[in-house]
């Protein structure tokens, strides 16, 4: 199966230190894939080095305990409505669980969106988090909208919270610091310690 082939391939070619765009270019153009293929790929292979660092970092939900956390927004929301739908998602190389849709800048807040905030409000009361934030890209449509809904189903949760929306989530989500909800690699790679909620749901 030429997607096995082209995982074998892209993974070859990270462990020798090529960048990432350029060595899935080069797999996706030599096995034809498609773009979910492509964004499978992109989810699911990394290189030795970067799975080394990646489950050093993730910690379970339970070290939330009392402890100042940051969700990245959109990151975390695709990625459990697709777990809802039990469709398009991957355990990545680095043990880390992923959209495949990659429908970041086109995505729709609607009553999916609703459900999958309950469900990963409902996982966060297991653990009690001493704060917690929700970050989303403003440049998506009705982030705004969001991040208001949000906080008031924190507020119906009786969790200690508050949700924002800014235009530059990544950044500020790493200048924080904080316990980091994401399955995002870049934001990862600059945080001391992550959690895979989606996994858990």
């Amino acid at each position: 199966m030429s997607i096995d082939k082209a995982s074998q391939d892209l993974k070859y070619l990270l462990d020798r230190d090529y960048k990432r765009t350029t060595a899935l270019n080069l797999v996706a153009d030599r096995y034809s894939l498609t773009e979910k293929e492509r964004n499978l790929l992109h989810r699911y292979v990394f290189s030795e080095k970067e799975i080394r660092r990646h489950r050093k970092k993730l910690c379970p939900l339970s070290r939330m305990r009392g402890k100042r956390i940051v969700i990245d927004g959109y990151n975390v929301l695709i990625t459990v409505e697709a777990v809802l739908e039990g469709r398009d998602i991957v355990l990545g190389m680095d043990g880390i669980l992923r959209d495949v849709k990659g429908i970041f800048s086109r995505y729709k807040f609607n009553k999916n969106s609703k459900i999958a905030i309950d469900k990963i409000l409902e996982k966060l009361k297991e653990f009690t988090p001493g704060f917690i934030l929700f970050i989303f890209d403003s440049q998506v449509s009705k982030s705004g909208e969001l991040a208001a809904f949000v906080r008031g189903r924190l507020e119906e949760y009786r969790l200690n919270g508050d949700a924002r929306t800014s235009p530059n989530a990544d950044k500020e989500i790493k200048k924080l610091n904080y316990i980091t909800l994401t399955s995002d690699s870049i934001i990862i790679e600059n945080v001391d310690r992550i959690s895979d909620l989606p996994s858990r749901i």
